[in-house]
């Protein structure tokens, strides 16, 4: 079996972790979270705190910009559900735009519809490692989802939040970073660390997003190695454009008139394929926000078939699977 997705652990992630475990350290106290940081920080010249999971990120982003209940987040409709889920979270309210073919991010064209008298924030979504474009230029603060995009799209906005889950770029198991402006960090720093300060007199609400010293145990280990990384899962890339109608860099999306046959062809020679997001206009989980047509979220979703793409395919895993879409 040719899995969608499995990470790499043969660097120093078994020496991390053990060290972890024979100190004692598992929890958010211990060396690496601090290290991971750093790392990841100086990678991109951007200050950054590690956090829980991607959807921990999105929710401290919005909490550190000061979205709250009556706000309205422009946010595509064609995106995982916890880019919608996290502006629910803050009692805002996610206005969807439909998506452009060339991107697969926010139209700017249906941007410009949309936006009213209140919206707080553009969050874009890097959709399957695509870069959806710059949203400066409408003067509305803006939040990157870039949880599929690490190493893949520059930082333009005020924020951005990278996933380390087990199938992304680079995993910690469960994890994820926000990185941006410096001001916004440090407020978001307090949310994630429970909003209390030495005396523990709460300043704000806080929650507890903290990376357990496990966890940045593997993200040290494997941010050492993200050249290797995204070199060989772009090599996969390159190799699938040349041969197959679709895009995407985390996952190439292969374009089919019928991929849930296409799927199942796959799974009986051995290989994993998962559909594309379904448009969160069509969830019931968001449906009620919807407003307007969203043709091109829906033609994708309706067209694509997600790939293993990752550095743990071999070529000969490549060829096979070009070989059978063909």
């Amino acid at each position: 079996m040719i899995p969608l997705a499995k990470p790499i652990l043969d660097g120093n992630e078994l020496k991390y972790v053990t060290e972890c475990i024979e100190t004692g350290y598992v929890t958010h106290a211990g060396r690496f979270e601090g290290e991971f940081e750093r790392l990841f920080s100086s990678r991109f010249n951007t200050p950054c705190i590690a956090t829980s999971s991607g959807t921990g990120a999105l929710h401290l982003a919005l909490l550190a910009m000061g979205v709250t209940r009556g706000d309205e987040v422009i946010v595509p409709s064609l995106t995982f559900g916890a880019t919608a889920a996290a502006v629910l979270a803050v009692g805002a309210t996610p206005v969807f735009v439909d998506v452009c073919r060339e991107t697969w991010g926010i139209d700017p064209r249906r941007l410009l519809e949309s936006i009213t008298s209140r919206p707080r924030a553009i969050l874009p979504v890097h959709l399957y490692g695509e870069d959806a474009g710059d949203f400066r230029e409408f003067g509305i603060p803006v939040i990157e989802d870039s949880c599929e995009a690490l190493g893949m799209v520059p930082l333009r906005g005020d924020l951005a939040c990278f996933s380390f889950y087990g199938n992304k770029v680079i995993t910690t198991g469960e994890g994820g970073m926000l990185f941006g402006n410096s001001e916004l960090i440090e407020k978001a720093r307090l949310y994630r660390d429970g909003g209390f300060n030495s005396d523990y007199c709460h300043m704000v609400p806080g929650l507890n997003y903290r990376m357990t010293n496990l966890q940045a145990a593997l993200g040290l280990a494997q941010l050492e190695r993200l050249d290797y990384l995204l070199r060989r899962r772009l090599a996969n890339v390159e190799a699938y454009k040349k041969a197959l109608p679709g895009k995407g860099k985390w996952l190439f999306v292969a374009e089919n008139k019928n991929p849930r046959s296409l799927a199942e062809h796959l799974a009986a020679h051995g290989v994993e394929t998962r559909p594309v997001f379904m448009p969160l206009h069509r969830c019931p989980a968001f449906e009620q926000y919807a407003k307007g047509r969203f043709d091109v979220a829906d033609e994708i979703w309706r067209n694509g078939l997600a790939l293993p793409t990752g550095p743990h395919l071999s070529e000969a895993d490549v060829t096979k699977i070009i070989r059978l879409v063909n």
